[in-house]
């Protein structure tokens, strides 16, 4: 893992329509209604509504969404890779 990445992992979610997270590693995909990344802390599911990345440094692990967010769903890193092509995780 990258040292300049906090290794700690914190998300600060204010009236569900600010997010505010470190410890982002990668962000494999994104649009209005989902942001796919991962986190030191495992994969995570952004679900929601008209949301839209404000910040992303993923040198820092810095990552705020803003729009109506309606669900964060964590998925574990063990077992197999869900995310992003063979390619991707290749050159990661």
């Amino acid at each position: 893992m990258d040292e300049k990445i906090s290794k700690k992992h914190a998300v600060n979610l204010i009236n569900r329509a600010r997010l505010n997270m470190t410890g982002v590693t990668d962000v494999f995909a994104f649009d209005e209604k989902v942001i796919e990344l991962e986190t030191v802390d495992g994969y995570l599911d952004i679900e929601g509504d008209d949301l839209h990345i404000v910040k992303m440094n993923l040198d820092s692990g810095e990552l705020i969404v803003e729009g109506r967010v309606t669900g964060l769903a964590y998925q574990d890193q063990s077992g197999a890779s869900k995310k992003g092509s063979l390619i991707a995780r290749l050159f990661k």
